[in-house]
């Protein structure tokens, strides 16, 4: 399987939302994506990811890949009791500080989250007057 960035040995990869896909549920389709691959391919395959070296273990991947998102996700709703930003959650998300280097990536990743939090009926959005989004469960 040459999975490019689907299926990283080390790393998760970004599933980002795009400012011009602001309503996009891009890690919806990034976890049936990776649903559809485990239905479809032998857990034995050789996986030929863009980063790092060749490795077996596709299936146990994948459930790690996509178990770390669901984790993420349920780590978030719990934040959401009170209104909250895209850039109030990244330590939901991410276990490092987020720096200037990453934080437009880490943005990106967590406005993913809470846009498949609002997708699944978990969460809801309202702009402020000043043009903000807070996320809030539902």
């Amino acid at each position: 399987l040459i999975s490019g960035d689907q299926v990283l040995p080390r790393i998760s990869s970004n599933v980002s939302l795009h400012p011009t896909e602001a309503y996009e549920n891009p890690l919806e389709d990034w976890i049936e994506s990776c649903k559809r691959i485990r239905a479809n391919l032998p857990g034995d395959v050789l996986v030929l990811p863009a980063h790092n070296e060749p490795f077996y273990g596709l299936h146990e991947r994948l459930t790690q890949l996509v178990d770390g998102h669901e984790d993420g996700l349920s780590k978030l709703l719990d934040m959401l009791d009170e209104p909250k930003r895209a850039i109030d959650v990244f330590p939901a998300l991410f276990k490092r500080k987020i720096g200037p280097e990453v934080f437009f990536m880490a943005t990106g990743e967590s406005l993913a989250h809470l846009n498949c939090l609002i997708g699944r009926g978990l969460a809801t959005v309202s702009r402020d007057e000043k043009g903000v989004n807070w996320y809030r469960r539902a």
